[in-house]
C-alpha cells in the first residue's frame, strides 16, 4: 500500500512537467511550419482558395499529429511504462495477476489539452500569416534585424570579446523566442533529471538515518507477560552477562493513539527505566536547533512527522487515548525521526500520568560487532529463553524497508531516463528550427569562405552557451521541485530528507551536456548538407 501511494504520488507531479515541455516541442514546431510555409499559402490565396481552406490544411495536420501522437503516448503511458514498472515490483512482490487497463479520463483529457493548445497556435500563426498580401506571402519573410544588446553598453568587456563572439551575442537575442524556448526547455529537463536523482538520493538516505543516526540498539527484546520483578531482575543480570550483548536499558513501550482536534495517528510511547541510558540505545535530536533532547518531567518528546500528522510544535498539548482513558500532555520537543512514529516519556511522568507502577516489557540492546550469521546465532538464543515472547531485529527491519525503497528506485531510473530523452527531443528539435530559420545566413557565410566546422561553430556555440543558461536554471529549479515532490510522495509513516549530493548535480549537468553533444554532431552533418546555391536562389 505504501508503494502505491509513493508511485501514485509521483505520478501526480512528473507528468505535469514533462506534458509542459512537451507541448512547448509541439508548439515551436507547428509554429515554424506554418512561418516556413508562407510562401505555399501566399500561393494559394493567390490562386483563390479561401482563408478557411488554406487554414484547414495545418489544422487537419495538426490535429491527426495530436490524435496519432496522443494514442501512441496512451499506449506508451498506459501499457509499456505501467509493465516496465510491474517488472522491476516483481522481484519484490508476488502478486498472481497483473492488469493492465486505459484510464480514458485521464487519456481523454491529456489529449484534449494538447490538441486545444497546438490547434490553437496552429489556428493563430496560420490566420495571422493570412492576414498579409499574397505577393508579400510569396517573398521570404525579411531576417529579424540585429540590435545592440545590453552587453555592448559594457565596454571593458565588450572590447576583448571576438567577432565570432559578439555575433554569437547578438545573434542570442535577435532570436528571442528560440532563446526562450530553449532555455526553459532545458530548465525542465534538468529539473526533471535533478529531481530524480534528489529523490533517489532522499529515499537512499532514510535507512541510515533512522537505523544508525537514532537508532543505535540493535534488538528489541519483549518479554511475556505475567513476569515478576525478580523473574525480570535475574533474565536482566544473565543478560548482561552474555558476551555478544554491549548495552542494555529496560523500557516500558505502550501503543497509544495521539490526537489534536480532528487529527490522530497511532504512536509507541518508550519510557525507560533509567532515562540517563537512553541516549546509548536512541538519539533524540531538535528539529528546532539540532540539539541533544533532554526528556522533561510531565511532559512528552514526539517525532516529527507526527506532529506534522496532528499540526502541534513544542509546548503545544495533545490528547494520549487508549481503550480505557485519555490523558493530556504538554509537548516538551520534536525530535527527528524517519521512520512510524514515537513518543518519549520518563519514568515519573508515566507515574504521575496514569498512576501505573513501571513494569518493564521491552529491553534494548547494542550487541558488539558481529557478522550476520553470527547475530542470527544470538537471535535464535535469545528467542529460546522462556522470559522471551518476541524479538525484533533493525537489521531485518532495514533489510524490508530497504527493499521497498529499492522498488520506488526503479520508478526513479525510469523518470530519469526519461527526462533524459525529453532533453534530447528538445535540444534536436530547436537546433532544426534553428538550421531552417537561418538556412540562406548559413548558405551566405558558407559562400563567403566559412569552413564547414567554422559553420558548425558559428551556429552550435549559440546553443551550447543557451544550454549553460538553462542548466544553470535548471539545478535551481530541480532543487525546488525534488523539494515539493518528497513533500507529495512521502506517506504517513515516512520521513524523507529533503537532500541532493553533490554528485547528483554532477549526474544532471553531465546528462544534458551528453544530449547536448549528440544533438550538435547531427547538427554538423545537418549543416555539411546545405545546398550553397539552391538556399541563395531560393529567393527567387
Amino acid at each position: 500500500m505504501q508503494d502505491k501511494d509513493s508511485v501514485k504520488n509521483i505520478g501526480q507531479v512528473f507528468p505535469i512537467v514533462f506534458f509542459l515541455v512537451a507541448v512547448l516541442i509541439s508548439l515551436t514546431s507547428m509554429t515554424r511550419m506554418v512561418e516556413e510555409q508562407r510562401m505555399q499559402i501566399g500561393t494559394l490565396k493567390a490562386l483563390g482558395y479561401n482563408k478557411f481552406q488554406i487554414a484547414s490544411k495545418y489544422v487537419l495536420y495538426s490535429s491527426l499529429a495530436c490524435i496519432i501522437g496522443g494514442l501512441l503516448g496512451m499506449n506508451v503511458g498506459f501499457i509499456l511504462i505501467p509493465s516496465l514498472i510491474w517488472r522491476m515490483y516483481e522481484v519484490i512482490y508476488q502478486i498472481p495477476q497483473f492488469l493492465i487497463s486505459f484510464n480514458w479520463e485521464y487519456g481523454g483529457a491529456g489529449l484534449i489539452l494538447i490538441s486545444a493548445c497546438i490547434i490553437g497556435a496552429t489556428i493563430y500563426s496560420t490566420v495571422k500569416e493570412l492576414k498579409e498580401q499574397p505577393a508579400i506571402l510569396m517573398r521570404p519573410k525579411s531576417p529579424k534585424l540585429g540590435k545592440r544588446v545590453l552587453l555592448e553598453r559594457i565596454n571593458i568587456i565588450w572590447k576583448r570579446l571576438s567577432f565570432s563572439r559578439k555575433v554569437t551575442i547578438r545573434n542570442i537575442f535577435r532570436y528571442k523566442k528560440r532563446f526562450m524556448m530553449t532555455i526553459i526547455g532545458i530548465l525542465g529537463c534538468t529539473s526533471l533529471i535533478l529531481a530524480g536523482f534528489g529523490l533517489k538520493d532522499s529515499i537512499g538516505s532514510l535507512m541510515p538515518n533512522q537505523y544508525g543516526k537514532i537508532f543505535k540498539y540493535d534488538f528489541q527484546i519483549n518479554l511475556k507477560d505475567g513476569l515478576d520483578d525478580n523473574q525480570k531482575a535475574e533474565y536482566m543480570s544473565n543478560l548482561n552477562k552474555n558476551e555478544d550483548i554491549e548495552e542494555t536499558i529496560e523500557t516500558l513501550i505502550l501503543t497509544k493513539t495521539a490526537i489534536n482536534g480532528e487529527n490522530e495517528e497511532d504512536i509507541q510511547i518508550i519510557i525507560p527505566k533509567d532515562q540517563n541510558q537512553l541516549d546509548k540505545m536512541i538519539s533524540l535530536i531538535s528539529i528546532y536547533d539540532d540539539s541533544k533532547i533532554e526528556l522533561q518531567k510531565g511532559q512528552i518528546c514526539i517525532t516529527d512527522k507526527l506532529a506534522q500528522i496532528l499540526g502541534v510544535k513544542k509546548g503545544d498539548t495533545i490528547t494520549l487515548k487508549d481503550d480505557d482513558q485519555e490523558k493530556q500532555i504538554v509537548v516538551s520537543d520534536v525530535t527527528e525521526n524517519y521512520v512510524y512514529h514515537y513518543g518519549y516519556m520518563t519514568l515519573e511522568t508515566y507515574q504521575d500520568l496514569y498512576g501505573d507502577k513501571f513494569e518493564t516489557n521491552a529491553i534494548l540492546t547494542k550487541n558488539k560487532d558481529m557478522a550476520e550469521e553470527e547475530e542470527d546465532k544470538l537471535a535464535t538464543e535469545i528467542m529460546n529463553e522462556n522470559e522471551v515472547a518476541s524479538l525484533t531485529r533493525n537489521s531485518t527491519i532495514e533489510d524490508v524497508m530497504n527493499t521497498t525503497m529499492e522498488s520506488l528506485n526503479y520508478v526513479v531510473v525510469v523518470l530519469i531516463v526519461s527526462a533524459g530523452l525529453l532533453a534530447f527531443a528538445v535540444l534536436y528539435n530547436l537546433s532544426n528550427v534553428n538550421i531552417s530559420e537561418r538556412i540562406r545566413e548559413l548558405a551566405t557565410i558558407k559562400v563567403l569562405g566559412f569552413y564547414d566546422k567554422e559553420v558548425y561553430s558559428y551556429v552550435t556555440r549559440e546553443t551550447i552557451l543557451l544550454t549553460i543558461i538553462g542548466i544553470f536554471l535548471g539545478l535551481i529549479g530541480g532543487y525546488f521541485l525534488n523539494y515539493f515532490i518528497i513533500g507529495t510522495c512521502e506517506i504517513d509513516m515516512l520521513r524523507f530528507s529533503k537532500i541532493i549530493h553533490p554528485i547528483s548535480y554532477l549526474y544532471a549537468i553531465l546528462i544534458t551536456v551528453a544530449f547536448t553533444i549528440i544533438v550538435n554532431i547531427f547538427t554538423y552533418f545537418a549543416l555539411k548538407k546545405i545546398d550553397m546555391i539552391e538556399s541563395l536562389k531560393s529567393i527567387e
